[in-house]
């Protein structure tokens, strides 16, 4: 209701979801919406829609016949930016395009909460191409909206050289990529005002079964408030060794706030000591696994992503728990036994003659010590007495 999904959709979303799902997949699940029952191919597009089917990047499996290929192509179309002839086709993409981000976004927060890590990350990742209309495998820069489009095409050539390497490059550098050295400096100031988290850990095990991490979460980029939002939002996500089930998920908010602001006014600066400390649990399972990862991904940016690997090779869990106390064949304590050092005390028992077994064992313990003592019985096993 949170996305105004309607029954259909959620219904067509159930049958269909799975943790194995591939881009393929979730495009041809997100077609078959019930949001799209009225959308029709007309035979004056199938022309045009078989052109678009060879441009985008997705394969679609069905024909260009079926609604659900044409809402699948136009989605595709509408992020690659890609220009239509049809009229039609022009309003039934601007629908389909209004629909998308709602719609992916529902079905995100689905993965989340069934726990399935990798079909989550894939969706997410839709999410953020359909509101900046830009794939994957794009330059992240196309995300500023304010570089040439000739200057991006040229980076993506140079594909070779991951988006990790970037930040390591100085303005020659990248000046030398494009071939034009004027504009080393603004594509390297680009390139650190893109939104970079540093990630630090400390663990502690509470049992043998609970874990608790506290999560260090650093802004290492320059903020600059006609770029940025005000408030940043990201996912911290827990996967288990294998990255296939979510063991936690929680939002975190990085606001502008904890930045520095420049003395221009418009400007600021992430202080690359201005921390964030996040504390949750999460469950660990016996036999141990050897690590878990923890990732800060961006709600709104592609590729702005953080992972961090905890090791638990030098873990110390806690000794697991001896067994309870065996109940001894005791003989039972007469109530009498108050009597020698306070004949008053006996008064407050004086309904019954003995102490049952319970009490009888732990009457040394609870009575003639000062120790700590933890008792763990049934119902009507006669706590009550022992606590008097």
């Amino acid at each position: 209701s949170h996305y105004y999904v309607s029954h259909d959709s959620i219904n067509v979303f159930n049958e269909n979801l799975k943790a194995s799902m591939g881009e393929i997949e979730i495009f041809r699940l997100f077609s078959l919406s019930g949001e799209f029952k009225q959308i029709h191919v007309r035979e004056e597009e199938k022309l045009e829609l078989t052109k678009l089917v060879s441009r985008v990047p997705i394969p679609v499996k069905e024909g260009v016949e079926e609604p659900s290929s044409k809402v699948n192509v136009l989605l595709q179309a509408y992020i690659s930016r890609l220009k239509l002839e049809g009229f039609a086709l022009v309003a039934d993409m601007t629908y389909i395009q209004q629909s998308a981000c709602r719609l992916m976004r529902a079905l995100f927060e689905v993965a989340l909460k069934r726990g399935w890590a990798a079909l989550s990350s894939k969706i997410l990742a839709i999410c953020k191409m359909v509101e900046k209309r830009t794939w994957g495998s794009q330059s992240p820069l196309r995300q500023f909206g304010s570089i040439p489009e000739v200057i991006i095409r040229k980076l993506e050539k140079n594909s070779d050289i991951t988006w990790d390497r970037y930040y390591d490059l100085k303005p020659q550098d990248l000046g030398e990529i494009v071939k034009i050295p004027k504009m080393g400096k603004t594509l390297h100031k680009f390139v650190h005002m893109f939104p970079k988290l540093l990630l630090n850990a400390h663990i502690l095990p509470v049992t043998r079964s609970l874990l608790k991490i506290d999560l260090s979460i650093t802004p290492d980029f320059e903020y600059d408030s006609q770029v940025h939002e005000p408030s940043m939002l990201f996912w911290i996500i827990v996967e288990d060794v294998d990255g296939e089930k979510i063991l936690h998920h929680e939002p975190f908010t990085l606001n502008s706030s904890r930045m520095v602001h420049g003395t221009d006014g418009k400007s600021a600066t992430a202080l690359a000591n201005d921390e964030t400390i996040v504390n949750f649990t999460v469950p660990i399972h016996d036999p141990l696994p050897p690590q878990y990862f923890i990732k800060v991904v961006s709600d709104r940016w592609l590729h702005s992503e953080a992972t961090l690997p905890v090791s638990f090779r030098h873990l110390t869990l806690p000794l697991k728990f001896p067994p309870p106390t065996e109940l001894l064949d005791l003989q039972p304590l007469p109530v009498a036994a108050f009597h020698t050092q306070h004949p008053t005390h006996e008064q407050l028992f004086r309904h019954f003659k003995f102490f049952n077994p319970i009490q009888t064992q732990t009457f040394s313990t609870l009575y003639e010590s000062d120790e700590n003592a933890l008792i763990c019985a049934p119902t009507g096993s006669g706590k009550t007495v022992c606590a008097e």
